[in-house]
């Protein structure tokens, strides 16, 4: 027998409150990361929701808490691709796919994790600060240069610098204080910007 916890026994159970438990958990992440494929935000809340019926109709054939992450990440993919009309790694994602999720694939994994990342970043990055927030965003998330930040802004360099290295600052000792594997992902985030 695989040991479970109360969401999962609830949500295999049919009771609502183990959906509720994992809507809280994954929503946000979910729906950050169906916005950043589709750039639709009521686009993106649609298929989320649409990943959640999903888990609910296949629920009595969770396992693990890692399957029903996987399952919500990789549905609300296939339905962000279907949605921009990719034809990128398509999956079958009806209910059947819950049965591909025994082993994740670890690259998939890779891009859950970075995605909650981001999310988490994004997140932290509306409490600081406008000016600070809005440079980090146009320099790490956009890919802009100094110079073109300088001229959105109608800035200094120096001012983009302070303003970069004081949210970079304030990023880091916030995960550090948050949780070591946020702190390290963020470090190793910052390393390869």
């Amino acid at each position: 027998m695989i040991p479970s916890s109360v969401p999962l026994s609830d949500l295999r159970n049919g009771k609502e409150a183990g959906l509720t438990f994992y809507m809280s958990k994954y929503g946000s992440s979910l729906r950050f990361f169906a916005y950043s494929i589709v750039k639709d935000k009521g686009a993106a809340e649609e298929i989320v929701s649409d990943s959640f019926y999903k888990l609910w109709n296949g629920r009595a054939r969770t396992k693990t808490e890692a399957n029903v992450r996987a399952f919500l990440y990789l549905s609300t993919r296939n339905a962000c691709y279907d949605y921009v009309d990719l034809n990128v790694n398509r999956m079958k994602h009806d209910s059947d796919a819950l049965d591909l999720l025994i082993q994740p694939d670890q690259d998939f994994e890779a891009q859950i994790i970075y995605n909650e990342l981001l999310n988490a970043i994004s997140k932290e990055l509306e409490k600081l600060p406008a000016t600070q927030a809005k440079v980090f965003k146009m320099s790490f998330f956009e890919g802009l240069e100094t110079n073109e930040i300088c001229e959105m802004l109608n800035t200094t360099p120096s001012t983009v610098y302070f303003a970069k290295s004081k949210a970079i600052q304030t990023l880091k000792e916030i995960f550090k204080e948050k949780n070591l594997k946020y702190y390290s992902l963020f470090l190793f985030f910052m390393l390869n910007k």
